[in-house]
């Protein structure tokens, strides 16, 4: 178990997290702007209703009957009302908390991709760009160094001194 092998297919898990997330909030958003939708309808058909129905308060005769059917009735303009509290409370807590949540989802990864673009970048001229310039520098050291045994023979050769020749090595390679 390698590291570089552990994180080769880290980028795009990652992303497809990041996907799947995204599309997991917004389905959440979907079903709970939905519900406050169909709450809000409820609670304002549920005063509609309340609001529609004969008041047995006004009635002639005062029985049992009549005080379970206006209790019915207010109950019913209770409910909602608080059906349309909650409905409003949801709308202006969780959900605008959850729309924030996914914009800031939504900026990270954008984040991600453009920090991981930089970085790719960045490997690219290291591995590649620097890489290249290093084996260019060492072919040319490699041919100095090659010129300069071929000239070490040639004084050998010649009967030149061992000092003169390494003084001609030495401001060789000082120049690079």
């Amino acid at each position: 178990m390698g590291f570089g092998r552990d994180l080769r297919n880290s980028h795009e898990g990652l992303l497809k997290l990041q996907d799947w997330e995204l599309k997991l909030l917004e389905t959440v958003k979907r079903f709970m702007t939905l519900r406050v939708k169909s709450d809000k309808e409820y609670a304002a058909l549920l005063l509609s209703l309340s609001q529609q129905s004969e008041r047995p308060d006004t009635a002639d005769y005062v029985s049992t009957v009549s005080k379970s059917w206006a209790q019915v009735v207010r109950q019913t303009e209770q409910l909602g009302h608080v059906m349309r509290s909650h409905a409003d409370e949801l709308n202006c807590g969780p959900l605008h908390r959850l729309a924030a949540l996914i914009r800031d989802k939504q900026q990270v990864k954008k984040s991600y991709q453009n920090l991981h673009q930089q970085l790719e970048s960045q490997h690219h001229k290291v591995t590649r760009s620097d890489l290249d310039k290093l084996k260019a520098t060492y072919r040319q050291l490699s041919r100095d160094a090659t010129a300069a045994k071929d000239k070490y023979r040639e004084a050998l050769a010649k009967g030149q001194p061992l000092f003169f020749y390494c003084l001609i090595t030495c401001c060789a390679l000082q120049s690079y």
